[in-house]
């Protein structure tokens, strides 16, 4: 065999031991380590979001959208949703609204997956986006608003911000918007103890929008004024509460 041919051959097998050898040592170097939770990483300026999928928007919108739900599963491992950091959360949800405002799929995941947080007071950050869903006049993006107002009057208790948020909901540029959601400000000022102004403005209600109600709506909301804001004796003298279906 020609003798600068062996010594190649001995050269590779040189190298060839030597990565064999570099991979073992870093190997026993790093066994112990395991992938760690860093938290939710800094979201990209929206104008290179499309970049995770060639420029493709909405094929980005899915990517990320994936990631988003399996953010905090890592190496076998799964992370409470509340140690999640929900600041850094809303600027990813805003950055998919900008690369699909029409998709559910993302303020699904906002509302039903995030919303259960076992620590509420963590979810304040994402309301802000469940608010700007809401307020858009198309299709039933409204009921992300609804989602909105239940988490901060049922898990948060913040009954002045729920009141704020239904009153965003009864503005909603809607023309299916349910007659019901006109009347969501008053159903919180009820439950926190504001029962004249409750009053007052189903009465409004009734002024305004009565005879474009259907009269089942109409028996409705007299029975929420009669049994759920008057008292007993209050709705006894009240001629709206006379004959009640």
């Amino acid at each position: 065999m020609d003798a600068q041919v062996i010594k190649a051959d001995r050269a590779v097998r040189f190298f060839l031991s030597l990565a064999l050898f570099c991979n073992i040592a870093f190997w026993f170097l790093v066994r112990g380590e395991q992938a760690r939770w860093t938290n939710i990483p800094p979201a990209p300026d929206k104008h290179f979001a499309a970049s995770y999928a060639l420029g493709d928007a909405e094929l980005s919108y899915r990517i990320i959208g994936l990631m988003i739900q399996n953010m905090g599963d890592y190496g076998g491992r799964t992370t409470s949703l509340a140690d999640y950091d929900y600041h850094a959360l809303a600027k990813w949800l805003f950055l998919e609204d900008f690369l699909d405002p029409h998709s559910d799929y993302v303020p699904y995941l906002a509302g039903y997956y995030f919303g259960s947080v076992q620590k509420p007071e963590e979810f304040r950050p994402v309301l802000g986006y469940l608010e700007t869903i809401g307020r858009r006049p198309e299709g039933e993006k409204w009921r992300w608003l609804l989602q909105a107002i239940w988490i901060t009057r049922f898990k948060l208790g913040d009954l002045d911000r729920a009141i704020e948020l239904s009153y965003e909901l009864a503005r909603v540029n809607n023309p299916n918007l349910p007659e019901w959601a006109h009347q969501m400000p008053a159903f919180v000022m009820n439950a926190k103890g504001e029962k004249e102004a409750a009053y007052a403005l189903m009465l409004q209600l009734l002024k305004t929008r009565g005879d474009r109600m259907d009269p089942t709506e109409v028996n409705a909301m007299r029975g929420y004024i009669c049994e759920q804001i008057l008292s007993k004796q209050e709705a006894e003298l009240n001629p709206l509460c006379k004959k009640l279906p």
